[in-house]
């Protein structure tokens, strides 16, 4: 008796210890993740907008879905992921998010902008995929510029179909707020349509893309011709692969936890275990905004062509006295490095 005594009193101690020390991760640490987002988020957001802006890319279609996605993640940032961070660390919120009348508004701006950020990423895939079909194709169509309206119209419509759920299921109560009204819908619908549909239909593309890439190589074996014009588009499909890699998996992360969190939540009546749910829940919800944070450092490091381009941007911002005197040093660097061309001797008589 006295060993079984001895034992639960240990597992109450380490059950107890585990609890104090996740409530000061989450306090010192997971509460101010959204501050480092948004400081991180802004500067992407800077450097994605003087590289996309530059005459290099500004007339390609990829890169304006993806200049559009990443206008929609500074969005995202300032107007849910700061209300969120304002409201939980000083308690001021913004008054819209308080209004019974404008409860079912905020749930959907809450699942509208990132879902329309993934859909631009989306819309950039398969404008790469355009690229790599045949001439003939009627779907390279999408790479005119004439198609981006219509293009990033589509994108919006389909994410505020996407999003009618809020519209429906969300109601609110004096008791406990903004709610559905039918919550395991609500979840099954979130799941499928905000976490599922847009990284499955990503992940086709990826693979129709790659195989159109491998006929490419094949067809235009030995020719030669065009090679920096294939290199720079498989530079930025690398590019767009790995973000969608990392959207995936971030995504999946989130979407693990709340489908746990939805279906297990209630048999669960134990308060440590409900703490540590809550507090992984926390923690995963806030990395699922590093989607909205990613893009223009995975761009940096994973294209050379995006490196270079926003380089020399940042190098156009310089002070016009340094300016000059970088640019007589590479001319001078230049002069130095050019191979000499061998003359015949020629003497006069």
């Amino acid at each position: 008796m006295a060993s079984n005594s001895t034992a639960n009193n240990m597992t109450v101690f380490t059950t107890s210890t585990l609890v104090t020390i996740l409530d000061i991760l989450l306090n010192r640490f997971v509460k101010h993740l959204p501050l480092i987002f948004i400081i991180f988020g802004l500067i992407g957001f800077l450097g994605n907008v003087l590289t996309y802006l530059q005459p290099e890319l500004r007339s390609n279609t990829c890169c304006i879905y993806l200049l559009c996605g990443s206008i929609v993640d500074m969005m995202h940032l300032f107007i849910n992921l700061l209300t969120i961070y304002l409201g939980g660390m000083y308690g001021i919120y913004i008054p819209w998010t308080r209004l019974p009348s404008l409860c079912k508004f905020q749930i959907f701006i809450f699942g509208f902008l990132p879902h329309l950020s993934i859909n631009f990423l989306l819309m950039s895939i398969i404008d790469r995929y355009a690229s790599t079909c045949s001439f003939t194709s009627s779907i390279r169509r999408i790479n005119h510029l004439k198609m981006v309206p219509w293009v990033i119209g589509f994108s919006i419509f389909t994410s505020f179909l996407a999003l009618t759920r809020p519209l429906i299921f969300y109601e609110y109560t004096n008791m406990f707020g903004c709610i559905a009204s039918q919550s395991l819908t609500n979840n099954i619908l979130y799941i499928v349509l905000n976490g599922l549909m847009q990284p499955i239909t990503m992940f086709i593309f990826v693979v129709l893309t790659f195989r159109n890439v491998q006929q490419s190589r094949k067809r235009v074996a030995g020719i030669g011709t065009g090679t920096d014009v294939r290199r720079t588009r498989n530079q930025f499909i690398k590019m767009i692969f790995t973000q969608i890699l990392a959207t995936a998996l971030i995504s999946l992360q989130w979407m693990i936890m709340f489908a746990l969190f939805s279906f297990l939540i209630n048999n669960v009546h134990n308060f440590e275990q409900s703490f540590i749910i809550y507090f992984t829940l926390a923690l995963t919800n806030y990395c699922y905004y590093l989607n909205n944070v990613k893009s223009f450092y995975i761009s940096i490091f994973t294209s050379h062509h995006f490196r270079k381009v926003f380089i020399r941007a940042m190098i156009k911002l310089l002070p016009r006295y340094i300016l000059q005197r970088w640019q007589t040093v590479e001319v001078n660097n230049f002069t130095l490095t050019a191979p000499k061309i061998n003359q015949p001797n020629m003497t006069i008589k």
